[in-house]
């Protein structure tokens, strides 16, 4: 674990609907803030950071000495710049380097799902985990790498897009400006398990899922209440999705020998219905030298991981030297 003497950071988790900010002291949130994303503008997003910042900063009377922000977006991490981002408006953003002259301390950007990797390495059972594999399943999928001790980010900082491995080469085509078919983003998220329950539900207009469509939708709570009622359709939607996601998971396994793959987002919350049948997909397919010593398991750190992942991504760049620059080098040591 960390040591406990540490210079004062603020983690600050941006996300579509909201921005939460907090002091990171030895791996925990204090002084936490939460004010709705404003949207309306790159500016409006900048400008909310900011002021979340310097409200921790505030409240807790704490000299920060650096700023971890993670983003759900594509960063170029050495720079702190936004290259790609689909539900806020950032792209393009040169963020840490505006976020670090308006604050006047070095900021540190990263992929929101590697700076919760980073937190989930930390409380993983015997932890820290120096060999980790996250997966975010909400909205969509998103992932992170923890290899040797260190996030990984691929050559510049674009890499481990875990929710774009491909699990069905003819599937139904991926979200936003992904080119491809299959991935798991678009076989295993919420949205997909939305559009296949919808689906479903025209072809069974008397079905428990039928009567849960509204204004032409059916949200995801409804199929997992639908679910939990025992309504046989919904389970069979619950026990694709956990086949499919087990396909993913053998591939990781056989790719990254994880120690822990660990399980967090949003459709975590209905892990029960669909997990076992993921993690016994997945010892099914995986080699079984590298399957025998993986634990897959819910994420733990809840909902600060993204604060406590970003304070401690500006804590470990601090303490590799990177302070003096608002992006920072390929990779960070796990403390």
């Amino acid at each position: 674990m960390a040591p406990a003497s540490q210079p004062p950071v603020i983690g600050i988790d941006v996300g579509g609907t909201k921005v939460a900010a907090a002091l990171v002291e030895r791996g925990q949130a204090h002084h936490a803030v939460q004010h709705t994303t404003p949207l309306d503008s790159s500016e409006s997003v900048v400008a909310g950071i900011e002021a979340a910042a310097r409200e921790v900063i505030a409240q807790s009377g704490a000299q920060p000495q650096a700023v971890g922000l993670g983003v759900p977006s594509q960063i170029d991490f050495a720079t702190g710049t936004v290259l790609g981002s689909m539900n806020i408006p950032l792209q393009g953003v040169a963020l840490g380097d505006e976020l670090a002259t308006r604050l006047g301390i070095p900021v540190f950007v990263d992929n929101d799902a590697n700076v919760a990797a980073l937190a989930e390495a930390q409380v993983v059972d015997g932890g820290p985990a120096t060999h980790l594999v996250m997966y975010t399943l909400g909205t969509g999928v998103g992932g992170g790498l923890i290899i040797d001790g260190h996030i990984y980010r691929g050559a510049t900082g674009l890499g481990a897009e875990l929710g774009h491995a491909v699990i069905q080469y003819d599937g139904p085509q991926c979200q936003g400006n992904c080119p491809n078919r299959g991935c798991l983003e678009t076989m295993c998220s919420g949205t997909a398990l939305e559009r296949d329950a919808l689906e479903l539900a025209e072809r069974n207009p008397g079905s428990a899922l039928a009567k849960a469509v509204a204004n032409g939708r059916i949200e995801g709570k409804d199929v997992v209440a639908a679910a939990e009622d025992g309504d046989p359709d919904a389970l069979g939607l619950f026990d694709r999705l956990g086949m499919l996601f087990g396909v993913g998971l053998a591939g990781a396994i056989n790719t990254f020998e994880p120690q822990h793959i660990v399980v967090g987002g949003g459709l975590s919350r209905a892990s029960h219905l669909f997990l076992d049948r993921a993690a016994a997909e997945a010892r099914a397919r995986a080699l079984p030298a590298l399957v025998e010593r993986v634990r897959i398991s819910l994420a733990k750190a809840g909902a600060d991981a993204g604060v406590v992942g970003a304070g401690l991504l500006a804590l470990h760049e601090l303490e590799t030297g990177n302070g003096d620059t608002a992006g920072g080098t390929a990779t960070e040591r796990l403390g």
